[in-house]
């Protein structure tokens, strides 16, 4: 092979995250996780959710921070690691690669949770400063698990506006953005974070409308609810209704998308075995688009069903895990037939989660793949054919047809020529 094709060969194999994800699927956890680890923290990692929302911290009268009547923090010190030994590092774990979960966040609330009043009380007689056991034992929280990226507000019974802004402001303060989860009370909510904005303009940066329960009527008022300044807008439905099937709950999604009222989706709640997260997270990516690829970077087309129907996932050059898959929308064993749009490529299908062990490899699109893949697929590397890369000098013809070249950044090279090529500011030798 010469030094030509090598080199080619290298740029297709040097693939980096080229396109950014997105947040658009998250899911409310709850003690369950922590009492069947570490298989929840795996299956998690492995499902698709972009974000997760920890159910729940509540704030007792003197401070102290509690859930599921075990203790979090007290008087400034984290303390949690006497009954939850694992806990830090599982945290740690669900941002840890291979997996999907690029953000963390506490909930404070929840319906017959006392938090809020209990931090407006204490906000009374110590404020918020660094001297506040509120401020001590939040900064205690997030020194311990730093994985832990902002709080999330479920307030259903206090409504004091004036306190609760002051302690988002503090909660910035200390690295934690700040996510809204309102059901009912709109002026409270519009007033509390125009109060957080005025003070600090980032700290509010996603709101989660809850469709389900007491807020079941906002499944059609969703636009409604609008905060300026905020641009991301979850819509949030319930795992636990039996007349709702993943594909009716996908359809709701898909409705919101197609409204234009909804950026995102959120499901409650995780807190046992008896259903599919990867098929929840894999539905809501592909709606709302956690990765978009451009149409020049496509490689292969994945399809749900035989003969390219069903749904369809676009992947470009790379390595994809179960957890990338469903983070571009493909569900774990649910591919059924493959179109390669590049003919300079070739692609390796695993049943296993991470690319590892037997595979088979495809050089050219397959309409229906044999039963021992069908259905069955769980990872998936897209890399160049070696048999389709040849030495390409200046003269080559630049057609449609042109053996493909990639710089560093996994970018396709439309034009050739001699000497050095730069594209983005990269240079690249070609003979």
């Amino acid at each position: 092979m010469s030094k030509v094709t090598l080199f080619i060969l290298s740029l297709f194999l040097v693939f980096t995250d080229l396109f950014a994800q997105k947040e658009v699927s998250g899911v409310y956890v709850g003690g369950h996780i922590r009492r069947e680890r570490p298989g929840t923290i795996t299956k998690l990692r492995n499902s698709g959710f972009t974000y997760v929302i920890l159910f729940n911290v509540h704030v007792d009268k003197d401070g102290t921070l509690m859930t599921d009547g075990e203790t979090i923090c007290k008087d400034g010190q984290y303390v949690f690691q006497k009954t939850q030994p694992y806990y830090q590092q599982d945290v740690k774990n669900l941002k840890t690669a291979p997996t999907s979960i690029s953000r963390i966040d506490i909930c404070i609330g929840g319906w017959g949770n006392d938090s809020y009043d209990n931090i407006k009380n204490l906000i009374a007689q110590q404020g918020t400063g660094r001297t506040s056991i509120l401020y001590k034992n939040f900064k205690a929280l997030i020194e311990a698990v730093p994985e832990i990226d902002g709080v999330n507000n479920d307030d259903e019974h206090c409504y004091d506006v004036a306190s609760a802004a002051k302690f988002h402001i503090m909660m910035y303060d200390l690295g934690y953005k700040t996510t809204l989860a309102p059901y009912t009370n709109k002026t409270f909510w519009t007033s509390l974070c125009s109060q957080i904005r005025s003070s600090r303009p980032l700290a509010v940066d996603r709101t989660m409308i809850q469709c389900y329960d007491g807020g079941a009527g906002n499944v059609n008022s969703v636009g409604s609810w609008n905060f300026t300044g905020v641009r991301e807008r979850h819509a949030g439905l319930m795992y636990y209704s039996n007349d709702w099937s993943v594909d009716k709950n996908m359809a709701q999604f898909q409705k919101w998308k197609d409204d234009g009222v909804a950026t995102g989706g959120f499901v409650w709640v995780y807190n046992d075995e008896t259903w599919d997260l990867n098929a929840w997270a894999s539905g809501m990516n592909r709606i709302f688009g956690a990765i978009t690829i451009p149409e020049d970077q496509v490689a292969v087309r994945c399809y749900s069903d035989k003969n390219f129907g069903g749904y369809c996932v676009a992947l470009p050059i790379g390595k994809f895990t179960q957890a990338d898959l469903a983070v571009y929308g493909l569900k774990a064993k649910d591919l059924a037939s493959l179109e390669l749009v590049d003919n300079t490529c070739q692609v390796r299908l695993y049943t296993s989660t991470n690319c590892t062990g037997s595979n088979i490899l495809r050089r050219s699109s397959v309409k229906l793949l044999s039963t021992a893949y069908t259905d069955k697929v769980c990872s998936i590397v897209v890399e160049p054919n070696p048999t389709a890369i040849k030495e390409i000098n200046s003269d080559t013809p630049k057609n449609k047809n042109h053996e493909a070249i990639y710089n560093l950044n996994g970018q396709r090279l439309n034009q050739i020529h001699k000497g050095i090529n730069i594209v983005n500011g990269k240079k690249i030798m070609v003979k």
